[in-house]
C-alpha cells in the first residue's frame, strides 16, 4: 500500500509498490502535499496503465536498441539496413541519451543535421521511430518523442508509367535470357526480387497462377538466397495470362533451370540484385526510354489494371500491397482516367439530357 511518513529530519517520504509483493519505492519531499499530489499522480499512472519505472528512463538509446534489435525478425537486407542506420547515425548522436530524457525538439534536431539526401534521411527516422515505439510497449517510456516531430520527408514525383511501346522496346533490349523476365514482370507486378526468386514449382500451369511465398535476397556478403518476401501482404497467389505462362514455357526449354530449379539464371547461378539492375539500365539505354528499372515494369503492371476497370482491391492483392499505399501511389493514374468515366456514363445512360428529363405525354 502507498504511504506518506513524516521523517526525523522534517521531511516527508512518500512509499508505494509497483505490485503487491514487489520492491518499495519512495521519494522525499520537503512539503507534505508535494508528497500526497506526487503519490496521487503515480498512483493514477499505475492503474491507468500508464506508469513507467524511474530507473525504466535510465536504460540508454544504445543499449535499448541492441535489446531491440536482438528481438526482431527482419529479412537479411532488412537487418543490415537497420544495423547501418544505428550504428552511423543513431547511435553515435542519440546512443547515450537515456530513453527518458528524449523530447520531441531532441529528436527534430537530430533529424534535421542528418547528412543524407531526403529519401535516406525518412528511412533513417523511421528506423529511430519504429525502436522507440517498442520501447513505449516495453513500458521504458510513457510516449514515443519522434511521434508528431518534424521528420524529413522527400518529395516523391508521381509515378510516370512506361507504355506497353516501352515495356516491348526495353524487353528487346534484355539479354536473350532475361527477355521472359520481363514479360513475367509487365504481366504480373512482381517485384524484382520475386522475379528471380522464381522457381519451377512456384508455377501452376494447368492452373493458370503462381505462388509468391520467398524472393531472391541480395545480402551484402555472401552468396544469395532466397527469403521470405517483402512483408505478410506479399504472400499471394497471382493468376497468369495465357502469354506469360507461354513466356516461361519456352523459355525453360531454351535456357533450362538454375540453382534451385529458378527460372531466371545466369549459368546455372542466380542473378543478383546488382546484375539485374545492370541489365535493366542498359536495356532501357539501348531502348532509349530513359532511366527504367524493373520497378518501373511493376508500376506498368499496376496502372494498365487501373485504369482498365479492375478494383484497386485485387490491384493489390496482385503487387502484394495494402489498399492504402496502392492508392497512395497510383491514385493521379485513377484520376487521369475522368474522361474515361465520362464516357462509360455517357455510353451507358444516353448523351441526351433531354430524353431524360421530358414529360411523357399523358
Amino acid at each position: 500500500m502507498a504511504s506518506i511518513d513524516k521523517r526525523p529530519n522534517g521531511r516527508w517520504m512518500a512509499r508505494y509498490r509497483e505490485f503487491p509483493g514487489g520492491p518499495q519505492k519512495s521519494r522525499t519531499f520537503d512539503k507534505k502535499i508535494d508528497a500526497t499530489r506526487w503519490l496521487t499522480d503515480v498512483e493514477h499512472r499505475l492503474l491507468t496503465g500508464t506508469y513507467v519505472a524511474p530507473e525504466a528512463g535510465q536504460v540508454t538509446v544504445a543499449s535499448y536498441a541492441i535489446e531491440w534489435t536482438a528481438r526482431r525478425q527482419w529479412r537479411p537486407a532488412t537487418a543490415e539496413r537497420i544495423e547501418r542506420e544505428l550504428r552511423l547515425h543513431i547511435l553515435p548522436a542519440l546512443g547515450a541519451r537515456p530513453l527518458g530524457s528524449l523530447r520531441r525538439s531532441h529528436i527534430e534536431e537530430w533529424a534535421a543535421g542528418l547528412p543524407l539526401a531526403p529519401s535516406s534521411a525518412e528511412t533513417v527516422a523511421q528506423s529511430l521511430s519504429a525502436m522507440l515505439a517498442s520501447a513505449v510497449d516495453d513500458e521504458l517510456m510513457v510516449k514515443n518523442p519522434a511521434v508528431g516531430a518534424r521528420m524529413p520527408r522527400a518529395d516523391r514525383a508521381p509515378v510516370v508509367p512506361m507504355t506497353a511501346e516501352e515495356v516491348m522496346a526495353f524487353t528487346h533490349a534484355l539479354p536473350d535470357h532475361l527477355r521472359a523476365a520481363a514479360v513475367l514482370a509487365a504481366g504480373t507486378g512482381l517485384r524484382q526480387g520475386e522475379v528471380f526468386g522464381l522457381t519451377t514449382d512456384r508455377v501452376q500451369f494447368l492452373r493458370r497462377e503462381l505462388r509468391v511465398d520467398r524472393q531472391l535476397s541480395t545480402p551484402s556478403s555472401g552468396p544469395a538466397v532466397l527469403a521470405a518476401p517483402k512483408s505478410s501482404n506479399s504472400f499471394r497467389t497471382v493468376a497468369l495470362s495465357g502469354l506469360v505462362l507461354d513466356a516461361l514455357s519456352v523459355h525453360v526449354d531454351t535456357f533450362g533451370t538454375g540453382v534451385e530449379d529458378l527460372f531466371f539464371h545466369h549459368d546455372g547461378r542466380p542473378i543478383v540484385r546488382a546484375q539485374a539492375g545492370k541489365h535493366a539500365r542498359r536495356a532501357a539505354e539501348q531502348a532509349g526510354i530513359g532511366r527504367r528499372t524493373w520497378h518501373d515494369i511493376r508500376h506498368h503492371h499496376a496502372t494498365v489494371l487501373l485504369s482498365a476497370g479492375v478494383s484497386p482491391a485485387l490491384v493489390a492483392e496482385r503487387l502484394g500491397h495494402d489498399v492504402a499505399t496502392l492508392l497512395r501511389t497510383y491514385a493521379h493514374v485513377i484520376r487521369a482516367d475522368d474522361d474515361r468515366v465520362r464516357a462509360i456514363v455517357d455510353d451507358t445512360l444516353g448523351e441526351r439530357a433531354e430524353d431524360w428529363l421530358r414529360t411523357e405525354a399523358g
